[in-house]
């Protein structure tokens, strides 16, 4: 904005100036009248010019000043647009189209610094006479006019911005009066030019810049990639101006698909292998292309140029270090528009975004198809849980009235009530007994695990030292028979514990049974029982055979066994310790064990529990 101050400024300058001069002239002894007109005419044009915004404004006004104060026939105005090194014709008047495409077709035979030269300060007096116009005599006497004046279009700084050519149908002699009035007005139409340029200039940046914003929260916001592909194609066309465009997306290294923007329906897009072409061309170099004349490119496709493809800009679409494809921007049918090193810019900054937000979307995709996936598996976990635990559940519950039965006969015939049995039936009675005791404890077992893996547990408050106690005189008469010590070490006061009783006592019994297994004669089992806090801390320590360190991390585990096949000394049904975790655990606990081989084995328990309140002395009764 600052330098369409400054050349709206310098515009001002020339009007003042102009205001002082046509001042002077009123002044006794001034100059001709026909001077005076003139520089009330230029003064007029100065003041027309500062309210104008656009060029298409712009230009009658031009054509009004000319008239009032050089009184042409004909006019046209030539501008030079140095991004893109071109001279064109945006106005005239009184002149045929044919002579108008005559004039731009000799400025596209060279750039347009060059052609700059044919707007030098020139007055021809008779155009159809001069031997400077011999190759144009053909076309000057069809056009009719005779003289031929051009004024630079040169501002302040002084930058040639084009010119203007003046035409009259007669003969007109060179005049000095109207040279310098010529010199003025076109000095006066380039400030204006420049200050309206400048302005467009801005109001397009800020536009570009909305516009960049609307891109970037688009690419930020858009839930899924078809949109996004679709949107960003027609959002940079519309940025930088293109008539069509696509995005080119890689897949699987060497197919490109492709998602367009006003391309011919005609047109076949299907998905192309890597071959020869501009846009593998940006993905294999992973670098942006500016072709100004995309027929007479090496890389250029047939398909393409009959599209009409004539100016052609790409960018990769990035992601980090990854190239995931191209977008590319066309112009079709000899649009006028070129692509320039801004519009280049524009799409190589688009393109980055782009690949980061596609790659997102990508990402976000693949883990939403894994989350799904996952959810869908957690579901069927959840159902097979759920049938396990209604087939363990049935199972449990059939089996225990025929298992009561089946051991209350065998137990009949064993005492011999229903007859004498001899001595290979009485063992054969044993070894039932035995057996049926056994699965009674799996689906005890069974029964009990399902209860703590569902949190089925019933709430009381359990006194924990007298739970303790009650399990050393169960198991005191046990360890004198196998010369064990059974010891305990309670510090109290100890905390109570909110849980199920059943429960905690079937931990505790696996725990001291399992003591029991893998301890000899004259070793020893301590139930060491004290508080951390509120929380109940319980050892139960044997110094039998140990574990060894690779199977340490798998007593856990259900149905494992330490020792295994037929070398198993000790009989079990390997759900043991397994219940013993989930039961501590449905009560928000922790179990844990340390052992050494050939000296003992320590189960660590850790429970959350809670002082009771005390229960206030009764008051003493009168006597």
């Amino acid at each position: 904005m600052d330098d369409h101050n400054k050349t709206k400024d310098a515009l001002i300058r020339e009007l003042e100036q102009l205001r002082s001069q046509v001042a002077a002239q009123d002044q006794p002894s001034a100059a001709s009248p026909q001077n005076i007109e003139e520089l009330t005419a230029l003064t007029h044009a100065a003041e027309s010019f500062l309210g104008v915004h656009d060029l298409p404004s712009l230009w009658p006004r031009i054509k009004t000043a000319v008239q009032n104060t050089l009184q042409p026939d004909r006019m046209a105005i030539f501008i030079y647009d140095s991004e893109n090194d071109t001279l064109s014709c945006p106005y005239y008047f009184g002149l045929s189209q044919t002579y108008i495409d005559h004039i731009n077709k000799i400025f596209r035979e060279a750039p347009g610094t060059e052609q700059l030269n044919r707007l030098a300060s020139i007055w021809i007096e008779d155009a159809q006479a001069d031997p400077s116009f011999n190759d144009l005599r053909e076309i000057v006497k069809a056009e009719g006019f005779h003289a031929l004046a051009s004024f630079p279009l040169i501002d302040n700084r002084g930058k040639t911005g084009g010119g203007i050519a003046l035409y009259w149908d007669e003969i007109r002699p060179l005049n000095s009066s109207h040279v310098n009035t010529g010199h003025t007005l076109a000095h006066m139409i380039a400030l204006a030019i420049n200050t309206i340029t400048l302005f467009t200039q801005t109001r397009e940046a800020l536009q570009r810049e909305t516009q960049l914003g609307e891109i970037s929260r688009m690419l930020n916001t858009t839930p899924d990639l078809p949109t996004l592909l679709g949107s960003v194609v027609k959002m940079v066309a519309e940025l930088i101006k293109a008539d069509s465009g696509l995005i080119g997306l890689v897949i699987d290294r060497d197919i490109m698909t492709f998602y367009p923007h006003n391309v011919p329906n005609w047109m076949n897009l299907r998905p192309a292998p890597r071959p020869r072409g501009l846009a593998w061309q940006i993905v294999r170099n992973c670098e942006p292309i500016l072709v100004a004349d995309y027929p007479d490119h090496p890389e250029a496709m047939q398909k393409w140029i009959k599209a009409g493809v004539t100016t052609f800009v790409g960018a990769p679409l990035r992601a980090h270090d990854h190239c995931l494809g191209m977008l590319a921007l066309f112009n079709l049918n000899n649009s006028p528009r070129l692509f320039n090193q801004r519009d280049l810019d524009l799409v190589v900054s688009v393109g980055q975004q782009a690949g980061t937000a596609i790659q997102n979307l990508r990402m976000l995709a693949e883990t939403q198809q894994r989350a799904a996936a996952m959810a869908a598996a957690l579901n069927r976990q959840a159902e097979l849980d759920m049938m396990k635990n209604n087939f363990t559940q049935s199972v449990s519950h059939e089996l225990r009235s025929p298992l009561g039965i089946i051991y209350g006969h065998a137990e009949l015939l064993a005492s011999e009530s229903l007859g004498e049995l001899n001595e290979d039936q009485k063992q054969s009675s044993k070894i039932i007994m035995r057996r049926v005791l056994m699965l009674t404890n799996l689906v005890e077992d069974l029964t009990a695990l399902l209860a703590a893996e569902t949190q089925e547990l019933r709430r009381e408050d359990i006194d924990t030292t007298m739970l303790i106690y009650s399990l050393l005189a169960d198991y005191q008469m046990r360890a004198e028979d196998l010369e064990i010590s059974l010891e305990a070490e309670i510090a109290e006061p100890i905390p109570w514990i909110r849980g199920d009783s059943t429960h905690l006592r079937r931990v505790f019994d696996n725990l001291v049974s399992n003591a029991f297994k893998f301890t000899p004669a004259g070793g020893t089992i301590t139930l060491r029982l004290n508080a951390e806090g509120e929380d109940v801390h319980i050892e139960v320590a044997d110094s039998g055979e140990g574990i060894p360190d690779d199977k340490l991390g798998r007593i856990f585990e259900r149905f494992y066994q330490v020792e295994s096949g037929s070398a198993r000394r000790h009989k079990g049904t390997g759900l043991g310790l397994t219940l013993v975790k989930e039961i501590v655990e449905a009560h928000r606990g922790t179990v844990s064990v340390k052992s050494e081989l050939g000296q003992g084995t320590t189960f660590t328990i850790l429970i959350p529990g809670f002082f009771p309140e005390p229960v206030a002395d009764q008051a003493e009764a009168p006597e």
